[in-house]
């Protein structure tokens, strides 16, 4: 089974791609391309694993940095990332594509390099997002 994991971002999703459980690619998609690539044309359709940002409906103490003016910008980035996963879902639902939605999780491989290799073997480039959506894939993929 294929399984698609993705770190909602509003410009370009972090996007993990592993055949049963072999991490097979990672990349930055925008919501349209990631569906057209991923659900059109497939003889089966994969299964998205994505971190549920829509369930922080707040701003973390981690994040109460600065002035008012600062926690009003994080906010609204949040909010961005939330829209871009509520599109996505919106997607995958015309097409009928399967998803899991699994809360943000302290220790995913964002910013745990190490943890991400020793897990699966990735050699390849990776940023703090793909390494995330490595992990929520990762999740969904152990499962099965």
């Amino acid at each position: 089974m294929i399984i698609i994991g993705v770190d909602p971002d509003s410009e370009k999703h972090g996007v993990a791609i592993y055949d049963g459980r072999e991490l097979c690619d990672l990349a930055t998609l925008n919501t349209v391309d990631l569906v057209l690539s991923c659900v059109e044309g497939q003889p089966q359709m994969p299964l998205f694993s994505i971190e549920n940002v829509c369930a922080n409906n707040f701003i973390y103490a981690r994040n109460n940095k600065g002035n008012r003016a600062v926690q009003a910008k994080i906010g609204m980035s949040v909010g961005r990332c939330q829209q871009a996963q509520i599109e996505l879902q919106r997607w995958l639902d015309k097409y009928e594509c399967p998803y899991v939605l699994h809360k943000p999780q302290r220790g995913n491989w964002a910013d745990n390099k190490p943890a991400f290799v020793k897990a699966t073997g990735w050699a390849g480039r990776s940023n703090g997002d793909t390494r995330s959506a490595a992990y929520f894939g990762w999740l969904a993929a152990r499962s099965q």
